[in-house]
């Protein structure tokens, strides 16, 4: 009889985790597999809404996905939406409400390319959009994303708008979510990639958060319905980027849109794509949101994130801002006969071309002191190691071209920053030789402090070690260059 009774409870305990394995088995499907679902025609975060246009005209002809216009921006850009599926549970998603957070835009057209073309996921996209219709605007703000900036053309950050609803672009979002009441919704961001999983060093590469619907930060039905799913999107990621998982601030906002979402009566889940080293273009970030979203559509349309506990959403470590670029530990200062030991954490920030299309770094000094509780995407024990300025190569060049055909490795070697040139008529304030340029006559000695560009040199008994060029350092004696770009002065 005992016998008898375990069996039944063993399988009623397979049943019941039958749906999260099966949620495990499609995160590793589609991680392992996502050459296959890659939209290849945008790579680069930096695309415009014309380049946009063009992706998601490829599926104008689609048998399951349904492009309309939702409406325009300020000025006058065309703002699309998707539709995808028939069944009565209805999710909402929007992306690039900040014009230049496009993480989720670029997954969103791989889910796209998915449902297109997967032939072999054909029985799950059958049986998901059955019980699921989906509405996504997959670029809500395209005057913010033509500039790459946060806010709109006139300087508007449209996720506060929620209440006064004075933009096209949120009048969009607000009709749509009255006359789809969405049970969920996806509001999909990127945030700095400088955060850390509470006060570890792991960079926090995904953020969610369930926000809540008032100051109390009450949980009632809807608000912990979106914490289970996150729960289990959690564990979905968590084998691909363990320890990497953050959580987002949960201060109520009454004029954000997924706060409000949430009172509407809506299930929200906010992703927030972070940091993973040397990942500029964020690529890997844009698969871990190809899989978030599949495998979260796939959970509501069969209701596994019933099953859930919320505790998980409550164990993922807060958001930190702890990190650096370059974090430079035990430095030693002199000043006025004395010595002192200092770190100095520096960020490498992207700079827009005048395009808007690329990006250059500008490596700047964010802090100096004690940062024994910082960590750095990069980091070296300078112990023994002196700072003093930058130097100026003393050999002039006539200009540019000039300059390009010299090897520059032997300049930094010799300790050198900065090289002169007599003219520098260029369109652009960097230079992908790796050294900074200045135009003859112009160079001053550069005080170390902080919001100044990261120019200096690190020496062991007189003896250079280290040369710091736009906040990236070159090893003088392996040779190993890790400079990205010099800037021109």
């Amino acid at each position: 009889m005992i016998n008898l009774f375990l069996m039944y409870i063993t399988i009623f305990i397979l049943i019941a985790q039958g749906g999260i394995l099966a949620q495990n088995d499609l995160s590793q499907k589609l991680y392992d597999n996502y050459s296959k679902f890659k939209f290849e025609s945008i790579e680069n975060k930096r695309f415009s809404h014309s380049d946009f246009m063009n992706a998601i005209n490829l599926f104008e002809n689609s048998k399951l996905i349904d492009i309309s216009t939702a409406g325009y921006s300020v000025e006058g850009r065309e703002i699309k939406l998707i539709k995808i599926g028939s069944g009565k549970t209805n999710i909402m998603a929007w992306s690039q409400m900040h014009g230049d957070e496009s993480t989720a835009t670029m997954a969103l057209l791989d889910f796209f390319n998915f449902v297109e073309n997967e032939n072999e996921s054909t029985p799950l996209i059958k049986d998901m959009f059955k019980k699921i219709t989906l509405y996504i605007i997959p670029m809500l703000n395209p005057d913010g994303t033509e500039r790459f900036r946060r806010r709109n053309e006139i300087d508007i950050d449209l996720n506060r708008d929620a209440l006064r609803l004075q933009f096209p672009e949120s009048k969009i979002l607000k009709k749509l979510q009255e006359e789809t009441n969405p049970k969920f919704s996806f509001n999909l961001h990127d945030q700095s990639t400088r955060y850390t999983v509470g006060n570890s060093y792991k960079v926090a590469t995904i953020s969610f958060l369930a926000p809540a619907f008032n100051y109390e930060k009450d949980i009632n039905e809807v608000r912990e319905n979106a914490m289970k799913l996150i729960s289990q999107l959690t564990k979905n990621l968590e084998k691909f980027i363990p320890g990497h998982i953050a959580k987002y601030s949960d201060e109520f906002e009454p004029r954000a849109f997924g706060d409000n979402f949430v009172k509407w009566g809506s299930s929200l889940i906010l992703i927030e794509s972070g940091g993973w080293k040397n990942n500029y273009e964020k690529s890997f970030l844009r698969k871990l949101n190809f899989i978030a979203l599949l495998s979260g559509f796939e959970s509501i349309a069969k209701e596994t994130y019933k099953k859930e506990s919320i505790e998980v959403y409550n164990n993922i470590p807060e958001n930190q801002k702890r990190l650096f670029d370059l974090l430079l530990r035990n430095v030693t200062i002199e000043k006025n006969n004395q010595k002192f030991i200092v770190d100095i954490g520096i960020n490498q920030n992207e700079v827009s071309t005048s395009d808007k299309r690329d990006f250059f770094f500008s490596g700047e000094i964010d802090d100096i002191g004690d940062l024994s509780t910082f960590f750095g995407f990069d980091e070296l024990d300078c112990n023994g190691l002196t700072i003093d300025t930058a130097l100026v190569y003393p050999k002039k060049y006539n200009n540019f071209s000039a300059v390009k055909d010299i090897d520059i490795f032997p300049i930094l070697s010799a300790g050198y920053s900065f090289v002169e040139v007599d003219s520098l008529n260029l369109s652009e304030s960097y230079s992908e030789i790796p050294i900074n340029l200045i135009a003859s006559g112009k160079f001053k000695k550069q005080k170390l402090s902080i919001g100044k560009n990261a120019n200096f040199r690190l020496l062991k008994d007189g003896e250079i070690k280290f040369i710091c060029v736009n906040g990236f350092l070159f090893d003088v004696n392996s040779g190993k260059n890790n400079i990205q770009n010099g800037l021109i002065y």
